[in-house]
């Protein structure tokens, strides 16, 4: 049996919810997310395609590139770009 849940997720800072916001995933290719991140530390393509922050040669799947999305999250967090929801929430995408 599925179970649905609600949770706090963590949404954009509304103050920079403009600079943060990016296409999913899956819309991008590296070479797209690296061209529209440029100049923009806020993008949140820095963690969902955080090879685009490290030499193009590197292989996606070396696990810097997870680490590195992990660590970018987390700092996206600590800056206050990520702002957690108060209350558990039901997400509907």
């Amino acid at each position: 049996m599925v179970k649905v849940r609600s949770f706090k997720g963590y949404l954009a800072h509304q103050d920079h919810a403009d600079k943060i916001i990016a296409p999913a995933y899956d819309v991008l290719n590296t070479e797209e997310a690296r061209t529209m991140a440029d100049g923009n530390p806020m993008s949140f393509l820095h963690c969902n395609k955080p090879e685009i922050d490290l030499p193009p040669e590197t292989d996606p799947y070396d696990m810097k590139v997870y680490e590195g999305g992990r660590d970018t999250l987390k700092a996206f967090v600590e800056k206050g770009w990520l702002v957690q929801d108060k209350e558990p929430t039901m997400y509907i995408y």
